[in-house]
């Protein structure tokens, strides 16, 4: 019954979303979760039952588990059968193949085994995986072609920028054998006559990253594009892997250098506001850069972020040297606790001048995706990129 109660929890959860149904079908529901919880499923089959009179309310995870409660009550079996095969009918139903094994497997579900229809459900809902992913790589295939066409050439001189369309190009720096994809972010601001600041920002995650994502349309998506986009300023984004990431590799860390030195040559940058920074993993190389090799960058901002490499300790002092660092942490992060960043802080005694520490919205460790993070990266990045007086 694990699988069951996993939607369980997701059902009572989605009560108090802010997509909850109209009140009476909660109420029906809330019933149902109750009355499975007591394991009478008879009654739980009957309170659902109600609920998915309304055939336009009840969703995929709603009749899962309607279909769980039926199947576990004497004669009610069809019924279970019923509900299952009204969720392979759902438009954009969001299922894996891994889901439909984990389904496959749920001891809530054992009844109806020897049913045919029970056969047919899994084969349908394994077809609609497989398409799935079948879209996501032609998506994906479509973005990173999109991306690699905006991509400009070296300019025939120097100093010579031609124009560049909004938008994101992908670009490549090899490092040896491997060849390091990394995305330019152009605002529609951008004109190549006049100089544009540059964030380069390096993403989390990397210690999880088996193969760059270069062809992920969702990276879209990251706070920081639409934050450069308000600032009317560049983007260069690094993707990084575990074998070749910022936390290990020094490699990986010295080319964000050649990227940067690429996007020079094929964008005017001033060279006077170039800016590095990260989330999590990436804030973590942004705090090394900032303290044991800062040359070439007018500011760093580290977002829920802790000094943890492996590359050796951090070198705090450095930091008097006039290049800020802005470490961004919320104080209920409970990946890298805040209070962990605060007591490094509080240890260099105010003596390191240009290290501000400041508290971000309640959200944990990814506050950042959430409904005030984006917010919060525009503030810090708009005292980062104030003009020294």
């Amino acid at each position: 019954m694990n699988r069951l109660w996993s939607i369980i929890l997701l059902l009572m959860g989605l009560l108090t979303g802010p997509q909850a149904h109209a009140q009476a079908y909660d109420q029906l529901l809330e019933s149902a979760a109750r009355q499975l919880g007591q394991k009478n499923y008879c009654a739980a089959t009957a309170s659902f039952a109600q609920a998915f009179a309304d055939t336009t309310q009840a969703g995929p995870f709603d009749l899962y588990a309607g279909a769980g409660a039926a199947a576990n009550c004497p004669g009610q079996q069809t019924q279970a059968l019923r509900w299952l095969l009204r969720i392979t009918r759902a438009a954009n139903l969001p299922i894996t193949s891994r889901d439909v094994d984990q389904m496959a497997q749920d001891a809530a579900f054992s009844t109806l085994h020897n049913f045919p229809e029970w056969s047919h459900f899994l084969a349908s809902l394994r077809q609609t995986a497989a398409q799935r992913v079948a879209e996501a790589q032609r998506a994906a295939a479509e973005w990173q072609s999109g991306a690699l066409r905006q991509a400009l050439p070296l300019p025939a001189k120097p100093g010579r920028h031609a124009p560049a369309q909004s938008g994101f190009a992908l670009y490549y720096a090899p490092v040896d054998t491997v060849r390091v994809p990394y995305l330019v972010y152009v605002p529609k601001t951008y004109q190549p006559g006049r100089r544009t600041a540059l964030l380069v920002y390096l993403h989390g995650g990397v210690v999880n990253t088996t193969q760059f994502q270069a062809a992920d349309p969702g990276v879209v998506q990251e706070p920081i594009f639409a934050a450069a986009a308000a600032l009317q300023t560049l983007v260069l984004y690094p993707f990084g892997r575990q074998s070749f990431g910022w936390l290990e590799q020094r490699a990986a860390l010295e080319n964000v250098r050649t990227m940067v030195e690429q996007v020079k040559q094929r964008y005017n940058i001033d060279s006077r506001r170039v800016y590095l920074g990260g989330m999590s993993n990436g804030g973590s190389a942004a705090l090394w850069y900032a303290c044991q090799s800062p040359t070439g960058f007018a500011g760093f901002f580290a977002v829920s972020a802790l000094p943890a490499m492996s590359l050796g300790p951090l070198n705090f002092k450095q930091l008097n040297r006039g290049a800020p660092l802005y470490s961004l942490h919320a104080p209920d992060d409970q990946v890298a606790p805040y209070h962990e960043l605060q007591a490094l802080y509080a240890q260099q005694g105010g003596q390191v001048r240009h290290w501000h520490l400041v508290p971000a919205p309640a959200g944990g460790h990814a506050f950042l995706y959430g409904p005030k993070g984006l917010a919060a990266l525009q503030t810090l990045l708009n005292q980062l990129m104030q003009p020294a007086p």
